[in-house]
């Protein structure tokens, strides 16, 4: 069984170098108001303080690159996709030290590195209807790192596991659509007229 994403047609030369759409980044920030992005390059980074893979985020402890005076502190992940299991892990053991996340991952809750109820809840991001009735789709067209284009073609929907600290209750699972990202994160971007 592939330990991946095996599902991606991202060419894979930048697959893992893919960064998340900056209104989609807003939306959720807005939330949970990120002080680290704890899976990026240079170039990816959505957060004044990140982690790098030659610093590699799976072997340092998170708390060591958050300021002492952030209260109730949350990590931002777009990990690579080519292994998920690594981070679904590192963000339970972060958990129990006290810093929350949220990781953007394909949806796939068949594959071994789901976290199934230990994340504290899932977002499944679907789509909606536009202002004029029209369908359009939940999926993310992700941003070429280096193109800075988006790339279109996603064959998958995304979903948001989120890991709250000191939260031990059962594990919450709701939609939250495309188009309710899209308006808050257009909104945070100060831009109404990108919906």
């Amino acid at each position: 069984m592939a330990r991946g994403y095996s599902g991606s047609t991202t060419n894979e030369a930048f697959r893992d170098r893919t960064r998340t759409p900056l209104w989609l980044f807003k939306a959720i920030d807005a939330e949970f108001k990120f002080c680290l992005d704890a899976a990026a390059l240079p170039e990816t980074a959505l957060c004044e303080r990140f982690i790098t893979p030659q610093i590699d985020s799976l072997k340092v402890d998170w708390g060591d690159f958050i300021s002492p005076l952030v209260r109730n502190p949350f990590a931002w992940l777009n990990p690579p996709y080519s292994d998920l299991k690594p981070w679904t892990e590192k963000c339970l053991k972060e958990k129990e030290h006290g810093i929350g996340s949220v990781m953007l991952i394909p949806e796939d809750s068949s594959a071994e590195w789901w976290p199934g109820d230990s994340c504290s809840e899932i977002r499944r991001i679907v789509g909606y209807r536009d202002d004029n009735g029209k369908w359009k789709s939940g999926r993310i067209d992700f941003i070429n790192a280096k193109t800075g284009e988006e790339i279109k073609g996603n064959n998958k929907g995304s979903n948001l596991l989120i890991f709250i600290p000191g939260y031990n209750g059962p594990c919450l699972t709701r939609h939250v659509s495309k188009g309710e990202l899209l308006a808050k994160g257009m909104v945070m971007l100060g831009d109404k007229a990108g919906i």
